[in-house]
């Protein structure tokens, strides 16, 4: 087929797809809460470590955050390397301001699930680190000076999943309760739907903490014997801060979550039946199709421009899911962009990204993405002279672009604000 019979085509079935059922929207769309006030902490200027400890200091304190026998987790981006994962001297850091209390007795987990084959990869072992560790070399710096109670998780996705249409995770197990071991939970009554019906599972880790044995599970908490316990678990939401796609926009605190859930759970994965995973809950019949032939469409010219076209992929209601994921799950104690090093145009190429040498913190994932956005990201994107596309796709003002569209959908379940005049800015 000729590039412009291809594009001819496509655009009828782009037009069909925005104009006739069964694309239409067959459930009503929620209204957005009301909007409250976010404070955001913000410092820059300065080494890592530095912004660290200013930026702890603007929070209250480590003793504000982490009492005397916490389970922490520390929920990382492990799926890329470079700017592209989390900043392991921020990591470093914060890790010693808890464990180098003499009073501490609880432990610390760096976790997450970057939903390929190999759990022990990518950001854990790569030599492209970001800062002078990757995950597996901060982990044994701790026990080096003998804190074995730091320790790292991946969580690994349990289900089925012979035809992945992105990276591999598979098989691992699909459990009910922490009593049946390590896995995940498909609690099938736990779920977000899209206004199109598409059904996603809500998701998350059943996992044992290495130093004590004791198990957590991620939305009731920690167990041992047949019990919780008493013992809190705090969350801490570590992201980076870069470019993404022209599908997704930019990555940051919200979409960090999509290391949390099991992308084997629902399509393009066989099980559960008629659900979706969270990347995929957006998809079009349409998209099938051209995922099933992607093999041998991908070889047309602007085969890519459809089948990622934001009304056959409809990427923003993965934000919707994982709003509802921190409203009926879990949601993090605390929100951190490690924004050392942005990627502009890149999550791994360095010719793609600006040093900013910034950090921010906010309990809330909206607002926090939506102002970093803005004034990290989009700001050294401007900086660096970026071509035109790349300044309208970090732009979370741009209200057709899909990271506002995606912050907006993810408002719409857990709230939160994307008005700056509802943004207090504590900059330390």
């Amino acid at each position: 087929m000729r590039r412009r019979d291809f594009l001819t085509l496509t655009g009828k079935v782009v037009l069909t797809t925005m104009m006739f059922s069964p694309f239409k929207k067959s459930v009503a769309q929620k209204s957005f809460p009301p909007e409250s006030p976010a404070d955001i902490h913000f410092v820059e200027q300065g080494t890592p470590e530095e912004l660290t400890a200013r930026l702890l200091d603007s929070l209250g304190g480590i003793d504000a955050l982490v009492g005397s026998e916490d389970v922490v987790v520390l929920k990382v981006n492990s799926q890329w390397w470079a700017q592209g994962m989390t900043n392991t001297d921020v990591l470093h850091a914060f890790i010693k301001a808890i464990v180098e209390r003499p009073y501490f007795k609880g432990e610390v987990v760096i976790a997450d699930n970057h939903q390929s084959e190999n759990p022990d990869s990518r950001a854990w072992t790569t030599t492209k680190r970001n800062g002078k560790f990757n995950y597996n070399e901060l982990i044994e710096w701790f026990h080096q000076k003998g804190f074995k109670n730091v320790n790292k998780v991946h969580w690994h996705p349990a289900g089925p999943n012979p035809t992945p249409l992105q990276f591999g995770g598979s098989g691992n197990n699909v459990i009910t309760s922490p009593e049946e071991g390590d896995g995940y939970v498909w609690d099938l009554d736990l779920f977000y739907e899209s206004p199109y019906g598409n059904r996603t599972i809500l998701s998350y880790p059943v996992f044992t903490l290495p130093f004590s044995q004791k198990k957590v599970e991620f939305k009731r908490g920690v167990w041992e014997k047949g019990k919780y316990l008493d013992i809190p678990l705090k969350v801490f939401n570590f992201s980076a801060l870069n470019h993404h796609s022209a599908y997704a926009g930019v990555t940051a605190s919200v979409k960090n979550l999509m290391g949390v859930v099991d992308m084997s759970c629902g399509y393009p994965a066989p099980l559960p039946e008629n659900t979706y995973n969270t990347h995929h809950v957006g998809v079009t019949p349409l998209f099938k199709i051209l995922a099933k032939y992607r093999q041998t469409l991908k070889k047309l010219p602007g085969f890519y421009g459809v089948y990622l076209h934001p009304e056959i992929f409809r990427f923003h209601f993965t934000g919707g899911v994982l709003g509802r994921f921190m409203k009926d799950v879990r949601k993090p104690d605390l929100n951190i962009i490690t924004a050392i090093k942005v990627g502009w145009g890149s999550r791994t190429a360095a010719d793609k990204a600006f040093q900013t040498n910034a950090m921010a913190a906010s309990t809330d994932a909206v607002a926090l993405d939506f102002w970093a956005g803005k004034h990290i990201l989009l700001k050294a994107t401007l900086r660096a002279g970026a071509p035109s596309k790349y300044v309208r796709l970090n732009n979370p003002e741009n209200k057709q672009g899909p990271f506002f569209r995606f912050l907006s959908e993810c408002r719409r379940e857990i709230g939160g604000t994307m008005n700056e005049a509802n943004m207090i800015i504590h900059k330390n």
